[in-house]
């Protein structure tokens, strides 16, 4: 009897679980700073309220899209579910946030107490729990955008002094004739 007992407390246990899986997000050299966040339909402001104010201490510029949007909207995406129920209290059930780069998806966290059954670290603070996956999902923060260098043309901007300079030396009307030649051979030679 004892063993029976065993077993099926064993059985029942193991087949109450919680769990959570997160792949830091891989953003590789954004163009600025800006994540657009897509909310689930009926998303529970609480949580998207956390999330946001997570992602500006990261260093995000947070942009708002409606529910539904397509992640490929913007360069940087966001999209994340909340659910809660009812167990003898209100709480977080599951979260799934995802990051998109250019419409691919570079990094997931899971929260999934669906089969908690009977266990009571179900009952978690939604705050935290959502601190705690987005510090992990985003572990550095904002990356860095990538720098934008324009290419200057020294040959382009030399050759616009000089023309500058040739310009400049034709409307001095004090200088002779050889004074003249000299000076535009200098200018010429630079």
């Amino acid at each position: 009897m004892r063993l029976v007992v065993a077993c099926l407390s064993a059985a029942l246990l193991t087949g109450c679980s919680i769990k959570q899986s997160v792949t830091p997000a891989s953003i590789h050299k954004p163009a600025s700073r800006e994540i657009c966040m897509i909310p689930a339909l009926g998303l529970r402001e609480g949580f998207h309220a956390t999330y946001k104010g997570l992602l500006e201490q990261k260093g995000f510029s947070v942009r708002e899209l409606r529910p539904g949007s397509k992640p490929s909207q913007c360069p940087l995406t966001t999209a994340y579910v909340g659910n809660w129920t009812w167990d003898l209290a209100l709480y977080m059930v599951y979260a799934d946030i995802k990051v998109y780069q250019y419409g691919h998806q570079v990094g997931q966290a899971t929260y999934d107490a669906k089969w908690g059954g009977g266990r009571p670290d179900k009952f978690i603070d939604a705050e935290s729990k959502i601190t705690e996956l987005a510090n992990q999902l985003f572990p550095n923060g904002a990356p860095e955008p990538e720098a934008k260098v324009e290419p200057v043309s020294t040959s382009h901007n030399t050759r616009l002094e000089k023309e500058r300079q040739l310009q400049e030396l034709m409307n001095d009307n004090s200088l002779g004739y050889e004074e003249y030649m000299r000076r535009r051979q200098a200018i010429e030679a630079e």
